[in-house]
């Protein structure tokens, strides 16, 4: 899932958590476990500059805390974050309880853009709350806090009870994809749509022949290719599927699943809001094709291979869903 995973982990990141403080709930969280100084906690600390880079020196085990606690390490001099902004964030995560470094977006080449909303997790939140462009801000907080009810099956491999750190290099805001008309699902026709096609009985990409590039304001297009018999996915299901992702007119696929033989599990909720919008509904066993605008997927930034204001075409095949406990 290439294309895809860095623009699931986010949301991944970002699942609900139990609430804990932040610097604005405690006047002492900016020089929290240690604030020692503009670049590091006591600790671990950080070099580079906010958007170019970003290296982390462990100096000795982080303590897993209570609740989360949010330090500015570097305080930077643009305007303040404001609720819906989508903000050019590069993340960095690290293991504390074992010093060892888990991600960084900073290695993958290029920012995640982050809606501010309380939809993206209480830890997110808390990193965004009162932070201004050209900062650089770290949450430490535990597992179970970042990851809520998935930390069971994180992909990082952390204990509930390991101690996490995570920074935001908060770069700038970016320019939002058009809105689209609605925020539902319409149903499609076989000629507004481009043909799959096959080898092998396996989708291997998408024929567009025929077909015009739809306006960046359309809303999510879905046409049912086949009907399953089972339950119908909820928002809040976690669904298990084969799937195939191409922009326009595309010669290959962005992204696809069915030649790996490992189908994609993961919450709706965690994915691009086009899929929730367009599978909600959609029935077990079936086969359906959504075109989804740049707002409902990338945005205005794309993301890896995907142009910004890129319009999405994905084939899905829904294996199963496993309700919310």
């Amino acid at each position: 899932m290439a294309a895809l995973s860095a623009a699931l982990l986010l949301p991944v990141l970002a699942a609900c958590g139990n609430e804990g403080s932040s610097a604005a709930d405690d006047p002492d969280a900016s020089s929290s476990s240690a604030g020692a100084g503009a670049g590091e906690l006591s600790e671990v600390s950080f070099t580079g500059e906010v958007g170019k880079s970003l290296k982390a020196s462990w100096k000795s085990k982080v303590e897993a805390p209570k609740s989360t606690t949010v330090t500015t390490l570097v305080k930077g001099d643009g305007d303040k974050i404001a609720d819906g902004d989508t903000v050019n964030t590069y993340l960095y995560l690290g293991n504390g309880s074992a010093k060892k470094d888990l991600f960084s977006d900073y290695d993958n080449g290029a920012a995640e853009a982050i809606p501010y909303s309380d939809q993206i997790g209480d830890v997110f939140v808390k990193l965004f709350e009162g932070a201004t462009y050209g900062s650089r801000v770290v949450a430490v907080t535990t597992a179970a806090e970042l990851f809520g009810a998935q930390v069971e099956s994180n992909q990082f491999g952390l204990a509930a009870e390991d101690a996490v750190v995570v920074v935001a290099d908060f770069v700038d805001k970016q320019e939002a994809a058009p809105t689209p008309t609605d925020d539902t699902a319409h149903d499609a026709t076989q000629d507004t749509q481009p043909t799959i096609v096959e080898k092998d009985g396996k989708p291997t990409g998408l024929d567009f022949s025929g077909i015009d590039e739809p306006e960046l304001d359309t809303p999510v297009q879905r046409l049912v290719l086949k009907e399953g018999t089972g339950a119908a996915v909820k928002a809040t299901d976690t669904l298990k599927v084969d799937y195939l992702g191409s922009t326009y007119d595309a010669k290959t696929p962005f992204d696809e699943s069915f030649s790996k033989g490992q189908p994609l599990t993961s919450a709706l909720s965690g994915l691009i809001q086009g899929w929730s919008i367009g599978l909600t509904g959609v029935k077990v066993g079936s086969r359906v094709l959504l075109q989804i605008p740049p707002a409902y997927g990338y945005g205005a930034q794309g993301s890896g291979s995907i142009p910004a204001n890129a319009t999405l075409w994905f084939v899905i095949d829904v294996i199963s869903v496993e309700a919310a406990q």
